[in-house]
């Protein structure tokens, strides 16, 4: 390019003022303020193709880096190199070779080659490059509109992307006439689709066919173009480097000082960071300066999935989820995940060793599910990284509780095991909440799922009914007759549960705070209910480690006649005791005792062809969703159309037992194994002001006095064996958290 240098930065000049993508102001559509688009140490656009390399290859490795990675892939990586040896050696004779998208085998091949230097295997590449930019042609010419794309095999860039990297890496040992063809085919293919289908979502995962720009333009410059087709690698490369600079600022927002990911852990934990890493490994190899400070949160990633991961790498299932024993378990996607946190430490060993250890333990931990691709590129993590050589304990003086302001959650556990306790409070007004309406919902899980998120999603319409709307959550309902609502793609539903119209960053989280024998945080909620309805929705929300769970509920409603529904949804069916409900769920037991109302009433919801009630009738599962989404569940629950456990079955209602504006809800719940007959003794008293609720577990008492009216607050005091462990109020303020471990006793 060095021949070409005055013309290349005269375009790179036109380029950057046709798309702003230079140091100015430039604001990201999806971010609620307007910072400028670089910030301090990320290059603008103009500097950055001034720091590019020129020689070959530059896409995920360099020649400064080939030799170790060689060895590598031929010493304690080979088990992975074994792997991509054999999509080479699965190649078919060459005059099978066809048109078709080879995208899948081009890369590990490519790979092979530059290790064994075959040359039968050289000329297969050859072939794949040319039949598999063939069909990208067709694809792109029988595509009118995005969705007919997608039918047509280019709604992901990631197969085209193998495609760059392979040509790439074998560039050398293309005459310049094939490199010519070869890279202005694939800039014009890639142009034209970046002109015909430009919309770009920088918030989800970056996985569709926007994220090819930035590969194309960095794989496709060269001296080989002519000056139009270097105008177009050049857009596709400041398009792109546009693009990933706002998705990981968007993230950025997100993360804030704890690493919060979406609530979608199914999507956030295998889907999101593979853009990260995918990015960072071209721009280590291709741009001469390191990855700027600025985008050094990605290192914060395991620690939120730290706190979201269950035993044997379960999840909640907040937002989004299938709630499908084949995705709840890892078995689908952890493969990724194990790939991911490979690559973090790759990537943050020397700059962040704590989080590079958590990293670590994470890995190891998953056992035979932790090898794998580190995303959607066939490169695979052991090639890389060098984890699998030792462990790490995790960290010690680990929090009760941690509030991810950023997705608005609170996650809480009383340690790491297969017998500790764990629970999931969301409170909202985080920056990127659930989807669904479901501010205040609270899970628990102790060696089962306990009190849980209940439904599934694409199923409809059960998904707009029932599973997007605060009646599958545990939450509060309040009925107001006439009451619309709409599900979370914005589909107007029919029913009328009576619950949230707007989601959970509607609602504010007010307090939170973490101390070695209890974590608290607050919700109000009030504005994610309709005004016309809700005068006040106040959640608190109190864990006593290891095992019980104090939840108190100031609920006003407009009119004494619109009804309100305290509900807890359960795996299996509960059984009810006077004011005190059980249920079980695997290896776990859950007891919930009603305080308040002192009328309470318990009802019971549930069961074969009552699973999913909302509004007087059941919203079952499609045949549709049955034939499409329940792998790995067993052939007879398959035949027989048997709900999952861990979907939800069952929902007890607290009811007050008689109509009023105001009530309050105090439960007391209690996390134990089957081996536990009977819940803990508790009590109550209350005045004008509070309530005051005290029981006993062994020598310690705890007594918590939660306000009625006036601030959200209250007061606990623990006492043990007539010695004063916890006297204090609870606090009105969020807590500041830093770091990974944080003391306070």
């Amino acid at each position: 390019m060095r021949s070409k240098s005055s013309a290349v930065l005269a375009l790179v000049l036109a380029v950057t003022s046709a798309l702003a993508v230079g140091p100015a102001q430039a604001a990201d559509p999806t971010a609620a303020d307007e910072r400028p688009m670089f910030a301090p140490g990320v290059p603008s656009f103009s500097s950055l193709v001034e720091l590019l390399r020129r020689d070959r290859p530059r896409l995920f490795l360099n020649k400064e880096m080939w030799p170790a990675m060689r060895e590598r892939a031929l010493g304690p990586g080979k088990w992975a190199y074994d792997r991509m040896k054999q999509t080479a050696d699965g190649l078919p004779p060459l005059e099978e070779i066809t048109v078709k998208d080879w995208g899948r085998e081009l890369a590990p091949s490519a790979f092979v080659y530059r290790a064994m230097r075959d040359k039968d295997l050289l000329e297969k590449i050859r072939r794949m490059l040319r039949a598999s930019l063939e069909q990208y042609r067709r694809s792109l010419a029988a595509s009118e509109d995005a969705q007919a794309s997608w039918q047509h095999g280019l709604k992901y860039p990631f197969t085209r992307i193998s495609w760059l990297a392979a040509l790439d890496w074998v560039w050398n040992d293309l005459a310049p006439a094939e490199r010519q063809a070869l890279a202005s085919g694939m800039v014009r293919h890639a142009h034209k689709a970046m002109e015909r289908f430009p919309g770009v979502s920088y918030g989800g995962s970056f996985y569709r066919s926007y994220a090819l720009h930035w590969y194309a333009g960095l794989g496709l410059l060269c001296d080989e173009l002519d000056d139009e087709d270097t105008r177009r690698a050049l857009h596709l490369l400041a398009g792109g480097y546009e693009d990933h600079v706002k998705m990981i600022r968007t993230r950025a927002r997100l993360r804030q000082d704890d690493g919060s990911l979406r609530p979608r852990i199914e999507y956030a934990l295998p889907a999101y960071p593979h853009a990260e890493w995918s990015f960072f490994h071209t721009w280590r190899a291709a741009v001469r300066r390191g990855i700027p400070q600025a985008w050094h949160h990605s290192a914060l990633i395991p620690n939120h999935a730290f706190w979201n991961l269950l035993p044997d790498f379960q999840h909640f299932g907040l937002g989004q989820a299938w709630h499908n024993p084949a995705y709840i378990r890892p078995e689908s996607w952890a493969r990724a995940f194990g790939g991911y946190l490979a690559q973090h430490i790759f990537f943050y060993e020397d700059m962040h060793p704590q989080l590079a250890d958590l990293s670590r333990h994470l890995w190891h931990r998953m056992d035979y599910l932790r090898a794998g691709k580190y995303g959607y590129i066939p490169i695979w993590s052991e090639i890389w990284s060098p984890v699998d050589e030792h462990g790490a304990p995790l960290p010690e003086n680990l929090p009760l509780a941690r509030h991810f302001a950023g997705n608005g959650t609170v996650l809480l556990r009383s340690g790491s095991g297969t017998e500790d306790t764990y629970a999931l409070f969301n409170p909202g007004g985080g920056v990127d909440c659930s989807p669904q309406f479901d501010a205040t919902h609270f899970a628990i899980y102790k060696q089962g799922f306990l009190a849980l998120d209940t439904g599934t999603r694409n199923a409809f319409p059960h998904q707009t009914e029932y599973y997007s709307q605060s009646v599958a959550h545990n939450c509060v309902l309040i009925r107001m007759p006439g009451e619309e609502f709409q599900g979370m793609y914005g589909r107007e539903a029919q029913t009328n549960a009576g619950g949230q119209y707007r989601k959970p960053d509607a609602a504010n989280t007010v307090a939170f705070e973490t101390h070695g024998l209890f974590a608290y945080a607050a919700s109000d909620a009030t504005e994610t209910y309709r005004p016309d309805k809700c005068a006040q929705m106040v959640r608190q929300f109190l864990y006593i480690a290891p095992d019980y769970f104090v939840i108190f509920d100031r609920v006003a409603s407009t009119n004494a006649e619109y009804p309100k529904k305290w509900l807890l949804h359960t795996s299996n069916e509960p059984t009810v005791m006077g004011n005190t409900f059980r249920a079980d769920q695997d290896g776990g037991r859950m007891f919930c005792r009603v305080h308040y109302p002192t009328d309470a009433q318990f009802v019971k919801i549930g069961g074969p062809g009552k699973e999913f009630w909302a509004d007087g009738q059941n919203w079952p599962l499609t045949d549709d969703w049955w034939e499409k989404r329940t792998r790995n569940l067993p052939a007879r629950h398959r035949a027989e159309r048997i709900i999952p456990e861990v979907m939800g079955r069952w929902r007890v209602e607290t009811r007050p037992g008689a109509p009023r504006e105001q009530d309050h809800f105090l439960h007391l719940i209690q996390a134990a194994d089957q081996s536990v007959e009977e819940m803990v003794d508790s009590s109550v008293r209350e005045d004008e002001d509070q309530v005051e609720l005290t029981f006993s577990v062994g020598a310690r008492t705890y007594t918590i006095a939660l306000n009625k009216t006036g601030p959200v607050g209250g007061h606990i005091r623990i006492e043990e064996d007539g010695e004063m462990l916890v006297d204090r109020p609870l606090t009105q303020e969020i807590m500041p958290q830093a770091g990974l471990a944080l003391q306070d006793n």
